[in-house]
Parts: C-alpha cells; sequence; structure tokens
C-alpha cells in the first residue's frame, strides 16, 4: 500500500499545477486534505483508527458535484498485528443553501475499504465494497479557502458491517461553475407621464381654477368657492352649555363647544360676540332674570381666560325667562329654554 505522505504529495502537486489558474476564476474543482477517524465494526476484527485524507471535487453546477475521497491509516487487528486501511469512494455531494459564511451539503457514494494485516509470512488483503451517505459542512473564511467537517455512515455489503467516518480538513477552491447568463430583461412601456398637480396659489384648499376669491389671507375658512363665509350683523350661533339647576358654573363638559366658537372668532379678528344667556320659568322672574346674567359671564370667563379671546370683543346679556322657545310645563321644554346662544356682531362682508 501507498504511504500517507505519498497520497498527500499527489494531492500537492495537482494543487500546484492548478495554481496558475487559481488567480483567475478558475475551473470548478476543489481540493480538501486532512485528518479523519475511523470507527469500525466489530466485524471487522480491527481496532478505531486515525487516519489522513485527500478528496477531490468537481462542481457541475452551483448545487451538484462529484468527488473522489480516500483515507489511509494503520490500525492495530485483534490478533495483534498491525493492519493498514485504505478507503476511497466516490460520490455525489448536492450543497444546500448557504447560511452566512456557512456551506452545508449532503453526499452519498460507493466505493471500498482495503485492509492489510502484516502478518510474518506476508501480507493479508481483505476488500470490501461499501456504499456511504452523511454529509458535512464547509465554513469559507476566504474566498478560496474553506474549513470542511464531513460525517459519513458506512454500510459493507460483504459482511454486512456497519462503520462510521468523520474528518476535518482544509480545503482550496479554485473557482465555481458559470452562471447561466440572465434572461434579456422585458421590454415595458414607459409609465405615463403623471398630470401636474393643479396649482392652489393661496393655499386656501380650492384651485386656481376654481378659486372666486384668490389671494385669501392664510388661516381663513373658505367656502367651496375659495372665498370667506359671509356673516350678516346679528347672526348668531347657539351653544351648547347647559347649567345645574340654581348654577352658574360651566360643566368641563361643555369646554370643546365653547372652544370651537373661540377658534372661529380668532379666524375672523373683525367678529364680535354677544353671550346670550336664557333660564325657564321655575322660580321669581327677577332671580331667573340674574342668574341668566351670571351664567352669560361664566361663558365669557371661560373665552377670555382658557382661549385668549379680548374681552372688549364679548358682551354677556341675560334673559331670564323673557324669550322661551318651548313650552315651559316639561322638563324636555325646560331643558330646551336653558340655553346659551352667541350673537354675532360684524359687517356685511358680501360684495
Amino acid at each position: 500500500m501507498h504511504s500517507p505522505q505519498a497520497y498527500l504529495a499527489i494531492l500537492m502537486a495537482a494543487l500546484v499545477s492548478f495554481a496558475p489558474v487559481a488567480a483567475a476564476e478558475g475551473p470548478p474543482i476543489t481540493f480538501s486534505a486532512g485528518g479523519s477517524y475511523n470507527i469500525f465494526d466489530d466485524d471487522r476484527e480491527v481496532d478505531d483508527d486515525s487516519a489522513y485524507f485527500g478528496a477531490l471535487e468537481y462542481r457541475f453546477t452551483e448545487r451538484w458535484a462529484g468527488e473522489f475521497w480516500f483515507s489511509d491509516g494503520e490500525a492495530d487487528g485483534d490478533n495483534g498485528f498491525d493492519v493498514d486501511t485504505l478507503r476511497w469512494h466516490l460520490d455525489a455531494l448536492y450543497y444546500l443553501k448557504p447560511r452566512g459564511n456557512l456551506q452545508p451539503y449532503l453526499a452519498a457514494g460507493a466505493g471500498q475499504l482495503e485492509r492489510e494485516w502484516d502478518v510474518p509470512n506476508g501480507n493479508l488483503d481483505e476488500v470490501d465494497t461499501e456504499a456511504n451517505f452523511g454529509g458535512g459542512v464547509h465554513w469559507n473564511f476566504t474566498e478560496k479557502f474553506s474549513l470542511r467537517g464531513d460525517a459519513r455512515y458506512l454500510f459493507g455489503f460483504d459482511d454486512d458491517t456497519s462503520d462510521f467516518t468523520v474528518s476535518i480538513g482544509l480545503s482550496y477552491r479554485l473557482g465555481m461553475p458559470a452562471k447561466r447568463a440572465a434572461a434579456a430583461p422585458v421590454a415595458v412601456a414607459a409609465a405615463p407621464e403623471p398630470e401636474p398637480e393643479p396649482l392652489d396659489s393661496d393655499g386656501d384648499g380650492v384651485i386656481d381654477d376654481d378659486d372666486a376669491c384668490p389671494g385669501t389671507p392664510a388661516g381663513r375658512t373658505v367656502d367651496e368657492r375659495g372665498c370667506e363665509p359671509r356673516f350678516v350683523a346679528g347672526e348668531s350661533v347657539e351653544l351648547k352649555v347647559n347649567f345645574g339647576f340654581d348654577s352658574a358654573d360651566v360643566d368641563t363638559s361643555y369646554l370643546d363647544d365653547i372652544e370651537e366658537l373661540a377658534d372661529f372668532m380668532k379666524r375672523h379678528p373683525e367678529v364680535s360676540a354677544a353671550i346670550e344667556a336664557h333660564t325657564d320659568s321655575m322660580g321669581p322672574e327677577a332671580y331667573n332674570q340674574g342668574l341668566s346674567q351670571r351664567r352669560a359671564e361664566a361663558v365669557i370667563e371661560v373665552l377670555t381666560s382658557r382661549f385668549g379671546i379680548d374681552a372688549g370683543r364679548l358682551e354677556a346679556k341675560g334673559f331670564g325667562e323673557s324669550q322661551p322657545i318651548a313650552g315651559n310645563d316639561t322638563e324636555e321644554g325646560r331643558a330646551a329654554n336653558r340655553r346659551v346662544v352667541a350673537s354675532i356682531a360684524t359687517e356685511d362682508r358680501m360684495e
């Protein structure tokens, strides 16, 4: 049998012969060498041993490759004699999807195991045909070099034996199979250019083509024609503010309604408002008059202190029970009469 050094020398010679090509993309060939450990079936009559291994792989496609693998070792036989072990097989490798720098693969193939006993009267050889399957992984630490780990189960057909071998070594890749040419790009009709956005020069939300009042000051409320709403002297806005019995305290649940009036007056600084409060007919008329006045003043206090409306633009008016809008003989009617109204005071701005 050849010595381990002889097999390694053959592998290194092949590597040197391909070295000039390796500087370029190179053929899809990978060399591997390292150490392996054989776990033999008891029927082999050979102790487990370590060995050298070498491998030559040819990559047919990005996924599939063929490989010649061999190992050479020396073990102790059960009869006390040294046993040289030579194992080789041809395998098909299927590479799985890479995971970072790791490239796992599956492997299966067939070959032979030769055992040679060094007995006093000569050498005794036994050769067994075997199949194997397993897998491994390459850890690519550079573009060309990787650390390879491999594990195989081997079944011997001649004696129905089961062996295992694991190996670790260094791999050098010369190149990869050429990738398929990319398909010609499909011509796609150019998308039509988008229509230009219509102009809204004064930013009031109505485009220039439909704006009957261009140049509206920023922040003003406009109608669908782009014009500020018309206000007629004496126009009124009813507030949703109610008070408890015999109370002039503004409940916080009505603050949103009061804020709407405040925002309206901020958008239209030319507007002033009379806050008019009314009551139902329960209680003395004179008392209700004073109660309605206090309620109007309470709403004005909220408008000025909380929402910043100038007090000079507001006037409190209490009308007591003098202007009912519903009958006072039912609870619903009395609730409707306890109302607060904001009467808008401004000049007519129609042209």
